[in-house]
């Protein structure tokens, strides 16, 4: 049945069919494209934020490393001798 609408129908009705296609898809592109941005950034964001939580956890461990090597520390031999 759609077959024979499409045929019945004028040019200038197609082309006004055609537009309103091509309007609906366009809409639908850039809402898909700003959504995409919006996740892109939160990626990057959260990426950004990790790798600085992992360095401030990374610097504790090495200056409580720091620490318990100071305080456990065992005499040299040149030390043990004076």
């Amino acid at each position: 049945m759609k077959e024979t609408e499409i045929e019945e129908a004028t040019p200038e009705q197609l082309m006004r069919m055609l537009d309103g296609e091509l309007l609906s898809h366009r809409s639908q592109r850039t809402d898909r494209g700003r959504n995409r941005a919006i996740l892109l950034v939160a990626g990057l964001l959260f990426i950004v934020i990790a790798a600085g939580v992992a360095l401030l956890v990374l610097d504790q461990m090495l200056s409580e490393m720091r620490q318990n090597g100071a305080a456990h520390a065992s005499p040299t031999p040149a030390q043990t001798n004076n």
